[in-house]
């Protein structure tokens, strides 16, 4: 099956596609098709109305659902945006500031080196905001100047160091070095603590923000659908409307025509009867015998005509006694068939019981009498019938109902069921 697509403009036919074929199929040999990288989506368009089609949903499918008008639907190939390969990396996008929300903690060995290391010159930050040529300044300098860094001024400047000065420096390097460790670990806690702690909301947040997007697309989709739908409902109501009215304009011109054509006959009747009453006085002028003789064939006609009309009304009436007779010989035989209905039941309900033997209670609808067979009567039994206004009477089928007396019966009653 074929599939025309529109891309930029241009119409393009895919081959091979069917029921099952998804809207990513169609999207993706398109774009190879046209040598394209992005992002596309399938449009499907119907006059002023465009809804975009899911990636996992069937094009023909989708355009079957249109019916008649899937004829003026197209289906348009859009392209949203760059694919990920096209996407700026993260080395083309300028650097985030220092004071942000996700920050790396330093390295508590690159804290410790001396000021004048020029590794570590190289690797401090300098502020954009500053106006001397300066740099920022470094860790050491935050935290101000100690006592050893003065005590270590003193022994440059003497020249005269000591190994008691040297171990007394060494030892107050240690201990500040062991105050500057546990700070940084416990500012890297607190730190990990308020990154676990954000992160866990911030994935709540957009697992909630995942599900309400994905209800508010499945209610964009049935809002389009319905929308769609209301649309083709009113176009279809529209379509009736104007044949309705074009319906009418016809009655109407009909109804004219007919106007037209009834007083065109009304005067034609008149002109002939005024032509017919014309040439009467003219031939009464002539002869006035005739007139006379033609008077009174007039009256003989009328006499006849409502002789004839006396006739008709007396058929008519007779006509109408008979169809009330006929009406109620209907009636009588339509009884008469529930009648023979009724005994045919019993009939076969006696002999039923005439085969198993068993005593059974009957609820008849009417009080109807039937009669008992003749070998009943020579017996000497009751008859047994169905009929009365008891609720309920108990029957025993005598031994002399055989079948085949059942089945005569039946034969009897099937012929005048027939007759009707």
């Amino acid at each position: 099956m074929e599939l025309k697509v529109w891309v930029d403009g241009v119409q393009r036919i895919v081959c091979g596609v069917t029921e099952v074929t998804t809207c990513q199929e169609v999207v993706i040999a398109l774009a190879q098709a046209i040598g394209r990288t992005g992002r596309y989506t399938l449009i499907e368009k119907w006059r002023d109305t465009e809804r975009h089609l899911a990636p996992h949903e069937n094009p023909i499918v989708s355009l079957n659902k249109w019916g008649q008008y899937a004829s003026d639907v197209q289906l348009i190939l859009r392209r949203t945006g760059p694919s990920l390969s096209e996407r700026p990396t993260s080395d083309s996008v300028a650097r985030i500031p220092e004071r942000t929300l996700y920050r790396q903690s330093l390295p508590p060995l690159a804290k410790l080196r001396p000021q004048n290391d020029k590794a570590m010159k190289r690797r401090e930050p300098k502020r954009k905001s500053l106006t001397f040529t300066g740099g920022a300044k470094g860790l050491m300098d935050i935290f101000g100047k100690s006592k050893e860094s003065e005590f270590k001024q003193k022994v440059l400047n003497n020249c005269k160091t000591t190994a008691d000065e040297l171990k007394k420096l060494i030892h107050l390097q240690t201990e500040k070095l062991q105050c500057i460790e546990k700070q940084l670990e416990s500012n890297e806690a607190e730190i990990r603590y308020w990154e676990q702690k954000y992160n866990a909301s911030l994935e709540e947040e957009i697992l909630k923000l995942e599900q309400k997007i994905k209800r508010n697309e499945v209610e964009i989709e049935e809002e389009e659908f319905w929308e769609n739908e209301l649309q083709i409902e009113q176009e279809n109501e529209k379509q009736l409307k104007e044949q309705l009215q074009e319906m009418r304009q016809r009655i109407l011109e009909c109804e004219g025509k007919l106007k037209d054509y009834m007083s065109q006959i009304h005067n034609m009747e008149s002109g002939l009867e005024a032509e017919k009453l014309h040439r009467e006085v003219q031939e009464s002028q002539v002869n006035e015998e005739e007139v006379k003789e033609k008077i009174e064939k007039v009256k003989g006609e009328i006499d006849i005509q409502g002789q004839q009309s006396l006739r008709l009304e007396n058929g008519i009436k007779a006509v109408e006694r008979s169809l009330g007779q006929a009406t109620k010989r209907l009636q009588d035989r339509e009884q008469e068939l529930e009648q023979l209905t009724k005994e045919l039941r019993q009939v076969n309900l006696q002999q039923f019981i005439q085969q198993t033997g068993t005593k059974v209670t009957v609820l008849p609808a009417d009080p109807v009498e039937v009669e008992a067979p003749p070998a009943e009567l020579e017996r000497g039994a009751a008859p047994s019938g169905l009929g009365g206004r008891e609720k309920g009477i108990a029957m025993c089928v005598p031994a002399a109902l055989t079948p085949a007396f059942a089945r005569q019966v039946n034969t009897v009653l099937a012929k005048k069921l027939a007759k009707y």
